[in-house]
């Protein structure tokens, strides 16, 4: 995900992201595994591929399409908006935010603005929503793409909002969890967790269960805010901090929680892989394991990959490896998808890597013109794919 020098690239890479949203491409030479070949197993192709405006450029994002029934919409970071038919690819609506709302409409936006589309897509009800950089959170129709309301929080939003239970809780760069109603957006609530002199550009994508959005916080720790009043439930701990430096000492936990049965999932930079009761925030098991990516759970395996691009499965009920695949070191991969009876992730060098689910041996590959920096989607017999430059790709076996 990041570029520096050393296969042991992430936490010096990081730290020239822990505070602003600059481009992540320097002039270091980058370390990192060759692609070695292997007997190929599946043969993935593109079967359309489209383009939304200029993607995310060289910016830090998490800005992923969403799938709802036959429709897939995607964004790019400076404010188009598209809708395509998820079967062909054909174009739906277009439209951009810049025009709803900036400019010469009178909107928040100045002429020449940038929408800055950062954290989402996330659609609910016939409804999109996404936040931005700016420090706000917006709602589209999914028919058409008009705007149904927005509302500034004053904070910047980098990672998808939660939404269910009549509530889009959005988590704040400024360590603020915002609770508004889905249908107005008018703000209900907001919460507040320390953010510490340094952390990860990123934060964690809310996850609303049983009444409460459960997110991870700056200082290494998995919480849960009740929806309807903003209180916390409950606090595990995922990591503590260690080291002389500020540097050492980040734990951040910066995925989006996963949540199965009564068990919460989630882990911290520096720090541990965890079950938690959602009930009570018992700590059911840990291992050792670092990332900033989200992970993926499938029947009862957890997918992840670390901060040295490693890919592991491990069984969900305890935590114990299943299996790891160390060929991607310093690839800057994504975080992985089960996709049929295969692990997917892609890397910053244009390529998806398809894994065997059961064993992590390298099953195929695709090579796909530009960096992918975001796990892909998994919609039936499908896999959709948005790169850097802004294309979106539909890809099947």
């Amino acid at each position: 995900m990041f570029f520096t020098t050393g296969v042991k690239y992430s936490a010096l890479a990081l730290a020239a992201l822990l505070a602003s949203g600059c481009s992540i491409f320097g002039d270091d030479e980058i370390t990192y595994n060759e692609l070695q070949p292997f007997d190929a197993t599946v043969s993935p192709s593109v079967v359309w591929e489209g383009s939304v405006g200029k993607g995310v450029g060289e910016y830090f994002s998490r800005l992923n399409p969403v799938v709802v029934g036959d429709v897939i919409v995607a964004a790019d970071r400076r404010g188009v908006v598209k809708a395509f038919n998820r079967a062909d690819g054909a174009n739906l609506w277009r439209v951009d935010v810049r025009d709803l709302t900036g400019g010469d409409a009178g909107g928040w936006l100045m002429p020449g603005d940038t929408a800055r589309i950062s954290g989402g897509l996330v659609a609910n009800d016939g409804r999109l929503f996404f936040g931005t950089e700016n420090g706000e959170v917006v709602a589209l129709s999914m028919a058409d793409g008009s705007l149904i309301w927005r509302t500034e929080i004053g904070g910047e939003v980098l990672a998808d909002p939660a939404v269910g239970e009549g509530y889009v809780v959005v988590n704040t760069s400024a360590g603020k969890l915002i609770g508004l109603l889905e249908d107005s957006g008018e703000q209900q609530w907001e919460m507040s967790t320390e953010v510490p002199a340094l952390s990860l550009r990123g934060t964690s994508a809310p996850t609303i269960a049983s009444g409460g959005a459960i997110f991870g916080t700056a200082t290494g720790k998995l919480t849960v805010a009740v929806l309807n009043n903003g209180q916390q439930a409950w606090v595990a701990p995922l990591a503590i901090p260690q080291g002389a430096t500020e540097l050492q000492r980040l734990v951040d936990a910066d995925v989006q929680p996963l949540v199965r049965g009564n068990a919460v999932y989630s882990i911290a930079y520096n720090g541990q892989v965890a079950a938690v009761e959602l009930t009570s925030g018992r700590i059911m098991w840990q291992r050792e394991y670092a990332s900033f990516n989200n992970f993926d759970l499938s029947v009862n395996r957890l997918f992840l990959t670390d901060t040295y691009d490693s890919v592991y499965s491990l069984d969900s009920d305890n935590g114990v490896e299943i299996w790891s695949n160390n060929d991607l070191t310093g690839r800057q991969v994504t975080g992985p998808v089960r996709f049929g009876n295969y692990v997917v992730v892609g890397d910053a060098f244009g390529y998806l890597h398809f894994l065997n689910a059961n064993t992590g041996e390298m099953a195929g590959r695709l090579e796909v013109g530009n960096s992918v920096y975001v796990a892909p989607i998994v919609a039936g017999d499908t896999l959709y794919v948005q790169l850097r430059d802004g294309s979106l790709l539909a890809v099947r076996i």
